[in-house]
């Protein structure tokens, strides 16, 4: 009987203590909702202007009919708004410091937009606006209402909130993060365990290395909609939401795993904030987002600041990239020199204090830049060596409507009577056509090539990066086709004068060269240079046919060379040296560039004041000159630092990404005999990154 009064006790305590510890999580829970809730809420306030919101709120409610639907929208389409004008109604209706807060119209307009947005349910062909923007957008609109003294009425906001509920997607990459944020803002009005743990979960799974799925890639760039490079067109939305997500759950039993955090920071600090000058984006990695009005202009600032907040040990870095994003600091700020091959998308990336070079290419192994929903009709040569060239960072900022598409910054091709000839035919999923595309880098120079077979035009193009100055060489230029065929230097907004030598040329030939905008340009072999600095006209409809049909005219600074028609070996040769004014340009050392090669078979150029050679090999040879001898094996891209030193360092990479071995041969001036390495590649996932070898004595 004592045994079992004993045991009766223990139970109850047991129960007692089970009760208590239920209730503590059960408040510790709901402290997580309540926590995540007002941090999501501040955010969605941060930047507002409260005279800009108050006049785009006062312009569009004369439009608002009694059934809580605009005159102006197309329900059967609708996109961005009506959504966003309620938002913006909520955002006002709720902030003490501006003029509608507490409107009782506004009130009322607020609500009877919702119950008609409810009611009509809208829904549009482009699975996006239905799954990810609808309901990101109801529900920041209901947190933000959550503030308010007079809340939305019960039945309402539950019915919105039901409407928000889909099936969330898995390993979609940059949009699984974005429907599972919706899923964090549903969690947080209802207060709800299992819609919090998969916001949770599923905002944080893109978080990885998916080598050679959706995601970030094992050389830092990243891939969507297939093998596409897309580092900041949906890899800005995989960015922008896990920044957020682990700014939100930071601190709380849901915060971002250790390792995940490493993926994230290397991502953004090696990969993502390199591709922005100032503010504004590299073209090259917008993806079809290239075709959007203020698309190049990065927004970047509110987000960085975020990242100290649970990167504390990067600080310094997050608060210069802040300072230099949001244009508080000059364009070089915090910028460090790097060079980055990316050898699973096709992309190089030259940063240097004075300028940003960046060039995109696509191979058997990759998709060309994607045409879809009616966005990027024109940009069927991006991937064909397109070249960003940014001092400023604004110098193609909003220029596309206007752009002469079939000459793309860096491309070669054919010089079509219009822009017809420009026009992706193909939406989606278009793969590059040769396997030999790659490059060598050590992290601070290296080479590019690219293999053009695409569009009836053949050439060998490739870039030669060093601190000063970036070698562009091009041979074995060919077409049959009836125009002409041209090398595009650059396409940019026309700023200032333009000076060069052109005029003094004779018969194309002999050294010219061209200064615009601070850049300048050198032809050590001349050429038909061609320059344009007129005035061109076009629209945002021809490139998106969601943008604005309104005609354009602004005036363009455009330089190419013309190979005629027919070539059937044409080359080229230039230097682009930023930086620069014409007396610096006429008195700039080119004598440190000696181009060894240009030809189909080896292209090669070295700089003696760095003291380094690079080489790009189409097919095993030697390259013999000035006392120095390399000879390969295999096809390949090689660079040599410390080409005159005693111990001097080889750089290899394999461009077709097919060989584990190439053996190289090297007779150099620092070394007393020839030296012979059987130089061990990459393979597997690492296939076409650099290997390096120390050459000793």
């Amino acid at each position: 009987m004592m045994v079992s009064m004993k045991s009766s006790g223990l139970k109850m305590w047991l129960s007692v203590i089970f009760v208590c510890l239920s209730c503590l999580f059960a408040r510790a829970q709901q402290k997580n909702y309540a926590i995540i809730m007002d941090r999501i809420n501040q955010d969605l306030q941060v930047g507002i202007n409260d005279g800009v919101l108050t006049k785009r709120i006062t312009k569009n409610l004369p439009a608002l009919k009694p059934d809580g639907s605009w005159t102006d929208i197309n329900y059967a389409d609708a996109q961005y708004d009506p959504l966003n004008r309620i938002k913006d109604m909520a955002s006002a209706y709720i902030r003490p410091s501006n003029k509608l807060y507490q409107n009782v119209e506004l009130y009322g307009a607020i609500v009877k937009s919702l119950q008609h947005w409810l009611d009509k349910n809208p829904k549009n062909k482009n699975w996006w606006y239905n799954d990810i923007f609808y309901p990101q957008a109801i529900g920041q609109t209901l947190i933000l209402m959550r503030n308010a003294k007079t809340q939305l009425p019960v039945e309402l906001e539950k019915a919105l909130i039901n409407r928000m509920i889909r099936k969330l997607k898995t390993g979609d990459g940059a949009n699984t993060s974005d429907e599972a944020l919706h899923y964090l803002y549903r969690a947080c009005l209802t207060q709800n365990r299992a819609t919090l743990d998969s916001a949770a979960k599923y905002l944080f799974e893109p978080i990885a290395i998916a080598d050679g799925k959706e995601g970030i890639q094992v050389d830092g760039s990243y891939y969507q909609h297939g093998k596409q490079q897309a580092i900041a067109s949906y890899g800005r939305v995989f960015a922008g939401n896990s920044v957020n997500a682990a700014f939100y759950l930071r601190e709380t039993e849901y915060a971002l795993p250790k390792a995940q955090l490493t993926i994230l920071v290397n991502y953004l600090k090696n990969t993502f904030l390199r591709t922005v000058r100032g503010s504004f984006y590299d073209f090259n990695v917008r993806g079809r987002g290239i075709s959007r009005k203020d698309s190049l202009s990065s927004g970047m600032g509110g987000m960085v600041g975020k990242i100290k907040l649970f990167d504390p040990e990067n600080a310094a870095y997050w608060d210069a990239s802040a300072l230099r994003t949001a244009r508080k600091k000059p364009v070089d700020y915090g910028i460090t020199a790097s060079h980055s091959q990316y050898w699973k998308s096709g992309y190089t990336l030259h940063l240097r204090k004075a300028y940003t070079f960046s060039v995109q290419t696509a191979s058997t192994r990759t998709l060309r830049t994607e045409r879809g929903n009616n966005e990027n009709i024109l940009g069927k040569f991006l991937p064909d060596g397109a070249t960003n060239i940014q001092r400023s960072g604004s110098e193609y900022a909003n220029l596309m409507p206007v752009w002469e598409w079939d000459k793309i910054p860096g491309t070669t091709g054919r010089d079509y009577p219009d822009d017809n000839g420009a026009t992706v035919l193909k939406e989606w999923g278009i793969p590059g056509t040769t396997k030999f595309v790659g490059g060598v880098s050590d992290g601070i120079y290296g080479v590019s090539c690219y293999d053009l077979n695409y569009d009836s035009v053949q050439a060998k193009k490739a870039w030669f990066f060093f601190d000063r100055e970036v070698v562009c060489l091009g041979t074995g230029i060919k077409s049959s086709t009836k125009e002409n065929i041209t090398t595009t230097i650059n396409q940019t907004w026309l700023r200032g004068d333009v000076a060069s030598s052109n005029g003094a040329q004779a018969n194309g030939k002999g050294e010219i060269w061209a200064i615009h905008d601070s850049i300048g340009y050198i032809f050590p072999q001349g050429g038909n240079l061609e320059i344009s600095s007129k005035a061109q006209t076009g629209n945002w409809y021809r490139i998106n046919h969601f943008q604005s049909k309104n005609e354009l005219k602004h005036n363009v600074f455009k330089i190419w060379l013309n190979h005629g028609k027919n070539p059937q070996n044409a080359s080229y040769q230039y230097l682009v040296v930023p930086g620069v004014d014409a007396a610096a340009l006429k008195k700039y050392n080119r004598s440190m560039i000696q181009i060894l090669k240009n030809t189909d078979e080896l292209q090669a150029v070295k700089h003696t004041g760095l003291d380094m050679l690079q080489a790009v090999f189409y097919k095993a040879g030697t390259l013999a000159a000035n006392g120095l001898s390399l000879q390969v094996d295999q096809p390949c891209t090689v660079y040599i630092k410390d080409l005159n030193g005693k111990n001097p360092m080889l750089y290899i990479a394999d461009p077709t990404q097919e060989n584990a071995s190439i053996k190289a041969l090297l007779k150099l001036p620092g070394l007393s005999k020839s030296k012979s390495i059987d130089c061990n590649l990459p393979t597997g996932a690492f296939a076409g990154a650099t290997a390096n070898f120390k050459i000793k004595e």
